[in-house]
């Protein structure tokens, strides 16, 4: 009789693990964050990945960089790294007024200070305003550095997102669009400025996606 309560127990729990896995990561794709990294950092907790998950989320996340850093050896020796084609690839790359900035180092840095990979000189963006980075899979991440006017993807206020092919980057009042690996220019559509002013109403209260990294720039 023991043997089986243990054994339901222990069903039950795992019942639990999995259903709290599944949430975590319809909740993730719910704010366009990585599931795949979300439900890898908080498998390890076990019954309690949801209360981590959501009370600390920046430990979920840096679980799930780790194991992403652990895998990527494993997949590049198996095939599953990024592809490319000499003679026709082109890399991923920002377009900004027509102009291609390629995505050639691992981290680009985006701001106003001349320092900064790509450089913009917009009085709404930030000194060290954000970076992306290429992730261990071989997609790009961008990442707000605590700006003062905030990183938006598609029209929403971010932390860090992984970007897909096309998507919108606004950097306070300056636009770009994220191009991946041999993507065409996405076809021209009228957007309208973000005014600046929302940023920084202090009754308007800004809600993120992401949890953010560490800030080691000034702004």
């Amino acid at each position: 009789m023991g043997d089986n309560l243990l054994v339901w127990g222990i069903v039950l729990l795992g019942i639990l693990w999995l259903a709290q896995l599944i949430y975590l990561y319809w909740d993730a794709q719910n704010r366009r964050a990585d599931p795949i990294r979300t439900v890898s950092g908080a498998a390890i907790f076990f019954v309690f990945a949801a209360p981590v998950a959501v009370l600390s989320p920046g430990t979920v996340d840096s679980v799930g960089r780790f194991w992403e850093r652990l895998s990527a050896p494993i997949e590049r020796a198996l095939g599953g790294g990024p592809r490319s084609n000499p003679g026709s690839h082109t890399p991923a790359r920002l377009l900004i007024d027509g102009d291609a900035k390629p995505l050639m180092i691992q981290r680009v840095r985006l701001g106003r200070y001349p320092n900064n990979e790509v450089v913009l000189d917009h009085s709404t963006v930030s000194a060290y305003h954000a970076e992306i980075i290429q992730r261990p899979d071989g997609r790009h991440e961008i990442v707000d550095r605590e700006s003062r006017n905030g990183t938006r993807v598609n029209g929403a206020l971010i932390r860090n997102q992984v970007l897909r092919d096309g998507d919108l980057i606004t950097l306070g009042a300056a636009s770009m669009h994220y191009l991946g690996e041999s993507s065409s220019a996405p076809a021209a559509e009228p957007f309208d400025d973000y005014d600046v002013e929302e940023y920084n109403d202090p009754n308007q209260p800004q809600h993120y996606s992401r949890q953010t990294v560490e800030d080691d720039y000034p702004r």
